[in-house]
């Protein structure tokens, strides 16, 4: 994907464009900097300077990473894994829908504190979306689902046109939502 550039509502631009091997710095003071609110909405992996680390050494071709950042920060993070993960494939034949990792990837996103609400997430969004269509994608399966109690995620969402499926247990009631692309633009 190529970079695109993403104006928030303060007319401030950023960049969305793939994480790269040398974001390890940039990418580990986003993580360390997130409140302990968004901290604990975040499930897919470790945030921590560490992880970054790692994350921007590897080279796992069944991950797509991407960040949006201007000159000085990361503002999002955003994660297309197309490794199905048995938990998510269960839960969803149980709504009666069986998931294909090479068409039904999961996503999570992360949008820095002072970030959320300006406008970024709608856009990167409308970006993977596009990005999910081009590669004829069938839907995005947001990874994990939504904190029941995270009522403005769960609007956001559905203003997407993602649908609530079902909901299940951890040390919450979550919430599993998919986007279905057919249709779509």
């Amino acid at each position: 994907m190529e970079k695109q550039i993403i104006t928030a509502k303060n007319n401030r631009t950023f960049v969305f464009r793939e994480l790269q091997v040398d974001d390890a710095q940039i990418l580990g003071d986003f993580f360390v900097n997130l409140s302990a609110d968004t901290r604990s909405r975040f499930g897919p992996h470790p945030l921590s300077r560490e992880h970054a680390l790692k994350l921007c050494s590897a080279s796992d071709t069944s991950v797509s990473r991407f960040i949006v950042e201007n000159d000085t920060e990361i503002a999002g993070y955003f994660i297309l894994d197309f490794n199905l993960f048995e938990h998510e494939k269960s839960r969803y034949l149980s709504y009666g829908t069986a998931l294909q990792c090479k068409i039904d990837p999961v996503f999570a996103p992360c949008i820095a504190d002072k970030y959320q609400n300006s406008g970024i997430a709608s856009q990167v969004m409308l970006k993977i979306i596009e990005f999910a269509l081009n590669k004829g994608l069938r839907s995005l399966v947001l990874m994990g689902g939504t904190q029941e109690s995270n009522h403005l995620a769960r609007a956001f969402y559905k203003k997407l046109g993602f649908t609530e499926y079902g909901s299940f247990n951890t040390e919450m009631v979550n919430i599993d939502m998919k986007l279905n692309l057919s249709g779509q633009f």
